[in-house]
Formats: C-alpha cells, structure tokens, sequence
C-alpha cells in the first residue's frame, strides 16, 4: 500500500519531501522543479477554513477594496461638481477680495468699518484685565472676594461685549460666527485661569501636586510656582496654546520642527481652500435656489421640497464637516502647538467608530471635553448633583453655547441648535442600550453618522437659512411701512403737503 509507505501513487516519497512539499521552488529551474514537487496528488484542502468575507474569517486588508471606494467616490463627486459648474458657473471666479482703503477706514471709524478687528481688539483688553486682576490678588493688594468679583465680570463682560458688536455691528453672518466663537473661546479660557489660580492661591501646595502629574516640563516648568506663573507671558502663552484648562506649566518639546510647521501649513491651506469651494460651488447655489422657493411659495414650501434640499446638501455638508474638523483639529491645532512647543498634542481620539452618541461627545474635542470636566461636571457634582444630573448640566450648557455661537451672528434667535443638543440625550440612551444588547455592532455608529451628518448637519443649513431669509423679510416690510411715514413727517417739517 503506497499511502501507508509514505508514498504517492506517483512513487514521490511525501515524508522525505518535507516542507519543501508545501512550497514552491526557488531554483532556476523553477518549471521542472515544480513537476518534482507538485504531484498531481498534492492535496489541496488541508484544513476547515471560513471564506474571506465570513464572520469567522481571520482580519483581512481591505485596502484594495478602500482604493476602489476613493476612486468612486471621486469619480461621483467630480460628476455632481460638473453639474453644479454647468448649472451655475464656476462661482469662485466671481470672488473678489480688496484690501483698498483699510488703513484709512480703520483709523476713521474702526467699530464702524472695521468691527471684527475692533472687536479682537476688545478682548485681547480683557485678558490683559484678567492678567492684572491675579496679579492684585496675588500680592494682595485686593482682597480675596472682591478680586474674584472683578474676576467674573471680566470674564463675562469679555463675551457679553462682544456679542453686542456683533449683533449691532456685523451684519455677515460668518465673520460675526468666527469673531463671537474667538470670543467664547477667550471666555472659556478665563474661566479656567481663574478657577486654577484661585487653587493655587488658596493652596501653595497645589502647584508641586500638578508638576508631579506632568512629564515633559522644561527647565522653566521644573522650577515654575505660584505667584510667578502670574506673567503677561505666561497668561498670553495659555491663550495663544491649543488648550482650554489652565495649569502652572505645560508639556514641552525640546524644539520646533520647522518641517511640520511647513506641513501643516500645507494642509491647512488645502482644507480651508476645499471648505471655500464646497462652499462657494455646491452649498450657496442651493440655498439660493431654497430663498428664490421661499420667495416663490411666500415662505410655504412642502416636504418633498424641504427632502430634496436635504439630500443635496447632505454629502458636501459631510464634507465640509470633515475637512474643516481635519483644517482645525489637526492641522491648525498641531501647527500652534508645534510653534509653541506645547506638548499634548491628543487634540481628539477615535470618535469615528464611536458606537454611542456620547462617545462621541467625549473624543471629538478634547479641549473642550477637559473643560467641562473640570470646570462644570466635577464642580456640579461637588455641590450635590448626581452624576446623571451634572451630565444633564453639561448638555444644558452646551446646548445654550451652539445656540449663541449660531443664533447672535445671524441676528435671529431661535432654537434650533438647543433642541438638536438636547436631543443628544434621547440618541445617547439608544445607542447606550443597543451597544449593551449588541456589544461590538456597528448599529450604533450608524445611527451616529446618520444623525449627524445626513440628518443634523444639513437640516441645520436649511433651518437656520430659511429663518434669516424670514427674518430680513420682516425687516424688508417694516422699512416699507416706515418709509412713507417719515416721508410725509420731514415733508410736513418742511411745509409740503403730506399727499407727498
């Protein structure tokens, strides 16, 4: 019996083949080597195993799958850009920037012509403020309560301030978003500068319990305390880093990597360049063609109309999401940190395979997630919240921040953003109870992607357009209703007829 020899029905002898039977040649000779050790008998199938694509299949590389996914998706939207140029041009030829006259206008009327300006000119005096203020206490010169009082309305009046000059002087919506969301962030850090040196003040000894905690301190940092943290260079270091929450000293690297610096740069460029033209080609033309609707319909429109909107802008809405997530978080906040040396640089973690809403919550922002932590949850909890109640007091707050950092630059309050925030707490539970019954599903990033991105991020373009669209048409009618009035009030002041 040939099998029980060792043999093969071809006279081979497997035993003495060894692994060589299992491989392919390497000799020169590969194709006679080959007739050796390839017998027509050689088995095939030598064990139980799972298709690639099963469940039970060891992890696989799908990169040639993701290439052909890139090379569709840039396929598609290169056709949908195509339609939109065809339709209405190539919009960005019709942007023109001038810089004529700046000088001269700024130094005439700067609140006037120039409040975005005027208005970093503000809070930069309020930092300045709340430098000033610490150092009074710290050499007590002020005492405790009424520093702190100066404290807080500095810190709010550096919001507070510039809320009014956006709402009474910056009528562009984007300019007024970007001058009201430097202003928040201003706020936030003030806060934190604050509360953190008000710890220190109270206990010397804080300051040696939070060095012991942090690695990667320089020199200055090694030997830093309280009062001398108490610097213009200091407090203007902590407002220039990528970082909300105050501390005595950061994480340093021993140096600036000028190559990064110039990458960064790059990337930087490309996104916001890529966010303009989104902008500029795909999402204005079609919220264009949603006022002429409104104007059409006197503001009525159906739901199939309201649908179709949303599917259009839902993919270049999820784009410009993700590239401005990609321009800010990592590029812009990695280029301040590498100029800075400041070290920490996790800005943001995985949120994209968050399986639950708050997950999410927690990864995409660091920086603010630290802040809240900090200054709001733990100090709720501190004065009698259950953990559930300081979670409702977190939202809470959030949800009134989005809805000032929309509503007071289009000069329209509503409730949009509030309620999409606080909606966040149904979508946290749901997806909280599906990923304890399915652990590992991916249900709950689908629901995350859905709500976000192709239900939340355009649906919030069209509510908020379709509300200053109405709000600019009340304007409209209350100056034609006006108009006549005061018309006939100077004519009459004059002695004309009041038939003019």
């Amino acid at each position: 019996n040939l099998t029980k020899m060792g043999k093969s029905p071809s006279g081979r002898n497997l035993t003495k083949m060894g692994k060589s039977y299992m491989k392919k040649s390497g000799s020169k000779d590969a194709a006679h080597s080959n007739k050796i050790q390839y017998p027509p008998s050689k088995p095939m199938h030598r064990q139980a195993s799972p298709s690639y694509l099963s469940d039970g299949a060891h992890p696989q590389n799908y990169r040639g799958m993701f290439n052909l996914l890139i090379i569709i998706l840039v396929i598609s939207n290169f056709r949908l850009l195509l339609d939109t140029v065809s339709k209405h041009g190539f919009i960005l030829d019709e942007l023109r920037f001038s810089l004529q006259g700046f000088s001269e206008g700024f130094s005439e009327a700067p609140l006037d012509n120039f409040p975005f300006v005027s208005g970093l000119l503000v809070v930069q005096a309020f930092v300045v403020f709340a430098y000033l203020i610490e150092k009074a206490l710290s050499k007590g010169w002020v005492s405790t309560w009424f520093g702190m009082l100066l404290h807080f309305i500095n810190t709010n009046a550096t919001l507070v301030v510039v809320i009014m000059i956006v709402w009474y002087h910056i009528q562009h919506p984007i300019v007024g978003a970007g001058l009201v969301m430097q202003a928040t962030i201003t706020w936030m850090k003030l806060i934190s500068y604050n509360h953190a040196n008000s710890d220190y003040r109270q206990n010397l000894a804080t300051h040696k319990a939070t060095l012991a905690l942090v690695k990667d301190l320089d020199e200055e940092g090694l030997q830093i305390s309280y009062p001398m943290n108490i610097t213009l260079k200091n407090i203007y270091y902590f407002w220039f880093a990528p970082t909300l929450t105050y501390q005595i000293a950061f994480p340093r690297t021993p140096y600036i990597r000028w190559g990064k610096v110039v990458t960064h740069t790059l990337h930087l460029f490309i996104s916001a360049t890529l966010v303009a033209f989104l902008a500029a080609q795909v999402v204005a033309p079609n919220l264009d063609l949603l006022i002429k609707d409104l104007e059409a319909n006197k503001g009525a429109l159906r739901y199939q109309v309201i649908a179709d909107y949303l599917l259009k802008l839902s993919i270049t809405s999820t784009y410009i999401w993700l590239l401005g997530f990609y321009g800010f978080f990592h590029c812009f906040m990695n280029l301040t940190a590498e100029l800075l040396r400041f070290g920490d640089r996790v800005f943001y973690q995985d949120w994209w395979n968050a399986r639950e809403v708050s997950a999410y919550w927690r990864l995409w922002n660091m920086p603010v997630h630290y802040w809240l932590v900090r200054h709001l949850y733990f100090p709720s909890v501190r004065v009698g919240f259950s953990k559930t109640g300081a979670t409702f007091v977190v939202f809470f707050f959030s949800a009134i921040l989005h809805e000032v950092l929309i509503s007071v630059p289009c000069h329209n309050l509503q409730i949009w953003s509030f309620l999409a925030m606080m909606g966040q707490l149904p979508l946290i539970f749901i997806t909280k109870m599906i990923d304890k019954r399915m652990p590992n599903s991916s249900v709950g990033n689908f629901i995350f992607w859905i709500s976000f991105c192709f239900i939340g991020q355009p649906m919030a373009m069209l509510l908020y357009t379709i509300d200053y669209w109405e709000h600019n048409q009340e304007m409209v009618e209350v100056i034609e209703e006006k108009t006549p009035k005061l018309l006939a009030t100077i004519a009459s002041i004059f002695g004309a007829s009041s038939k003019l």
